[in-house]
């Protein structure tokens, strides 16, 4: 199960939020494979996209009022996900089949759902912090 420990916290809560719900998304398919319930997978994975995007949105919207110098970066690497959430969506849609997908789906949730939470957001929380940006989106 994935768990977001506190030096996770972008200390925005609104991202916090969404970061969170991400995550329990992930646990609850994660659960769903583990229950040998893939018919949910497929469910939750498109909850899990649709939720992805209107969280690059807001978070994207933040960056931009605040100023980041990094957000075309930030923006790039959120379009370059959009692959992947792709790869999700199939992964989920096979998981019925075949324990490989389940296998590939699970762990390409934890690195997709990694991947944005620690290694890109955690680059602009200092910026974000020093602009005394309000918690709340």
């Amino acid at each position: 199960m994935v768990e977001l420990s506190p030096s996770f916290l972008l200390e925005f809560e609104t991202l916090d939020r969404d970061h969170q719900q991400l995550a329990d998304i992930v646990n609850q398919i994660v659960q769903a494979i583990d229950d040998n319930e893939p018919e949910k997978c497929e469910t939750l994975a498109t909850h899990f996209v649709k939720s992805t995007k209107l969280h690059f949105a807001r978070e994207e919207a933040l960056l931009i009022k605040a100023g980041y110098p990094n957000v075309k970066k930030h923006q790039d690497h959120h379009k370059s996900l959009n692959s992947k959430m792709e790869h999700l969506l199939e992964f989920a849609k096979m998981a019925g089949e075949n324990q490989l997908a389940c296998d590939s789906l699970r762990k390409e949730l934890v690195f997709f759902l990694m991947d944005d939470v620690i290694t890109t957001d955690m680059e602009f929380k200092t910026f974000i912090e020093g602009k005394g940006v309000n918690g709340k989106a």
